[in-house]
């Protein structure tokens, strides 16, 4: 079930199929699959459910599923049915990583509040952020989720431009019914990493990022701006 780069599935389109997965070298590129609660568990930072945890600790726990079998890093595709959540693990091709220093994360006019905790911001807008940190506008990335408080230092994942791509969708589109009322820095993280994997498979990508959003002129209409990854 692994094979191509792109695998254009959701969770809830294939409840009742458990990969079986086997530890060693990776498939190249992006692959999907089901994780079940054991294997988040495994990876160091159970879920159950996803409204149950923050952004923060989602990621954690989706770098430690992928580094499991393998994989440089990941993120949850937002999807879940039953005990199975979908996730997306990225090799190291795919990706750099790095830390960065608090400072330059709270520099930015998206950063909430006076916190220097990651985790207190909203998912957006550490998603936001973490875009910005990566770098020019066709490059994107998130955060790992990992902080250290003491050295002030934050991990962060980023993606070259040859394998995103910039889309853009309106709220208001009715190939995406699921838009309709977002509103990003209120949104759950499972939301936007939903909502944001469902349009970008659509336009036949792997999964992707929210790094923005624009009034449109239409009255809680918005224009949201993605980076789809291949």
């Amino acid at each position: 079930m692994f094979g191509a780069v792109r695998i254009s599935k959701l969770v809830t389109a294939l409840a009742s199929a458990i990969v079986a997965l086997v530890a060693g070298p990776a498939f190249a590129g992006t692959v999907w699959f089901d994780t079940t609660a054991a294997m988040r568990a495994a990876g160091g930072y159970p879920i159950t459910n996803r409204s149950d945890v923050d952004w923060a600790y989602a990621n954690r726990s989706a770098e430690g599923v992928c580094a499991n079998y393998g994989y440089a890093r990941g993120m949850y595709n937002g999807e879940q049915a039953g005990e199975l959540m979908g996730i997306h693990c990225f090799t190291s091709d795919m990706v750099t990583w790095q830390d960065i220093s608090g400072s330059d994360a709270r520099a930015w006019a998206l950063w909430q509040g006076s916190s220097t905790s990651l985790s207190s911001q909203a998912a957006y807008n550490a998603g936001a952020i973490a875009d910005n940190e990566c770098g020019s506008f066709y490059d994107t990335g998130f955060f790992t989720g990992h902080q250290d408080v003491s050295a002030d230092l934050m991990g962060l994942v980023c993606i070259p431009s040859p394998s995103v791509a910039v889309r853009g969708v309106n709220t208001n589109d009715s190939r995406f019914p699921f838009l309709s009322g977002m509103n990003p820095p209120f949104a759950s993280w499972w939301q936007l990493r939903s909502a944001t994997t469902r349009v970008c498979q659509y336009f036949g990508y792997s999964t992707g990022t929210m790094d923005s959003y624009a009034n449109t002129g239409v009255p809680f209409v918005l224009n949201l701006g993605l980076k789809c990854i291949y």
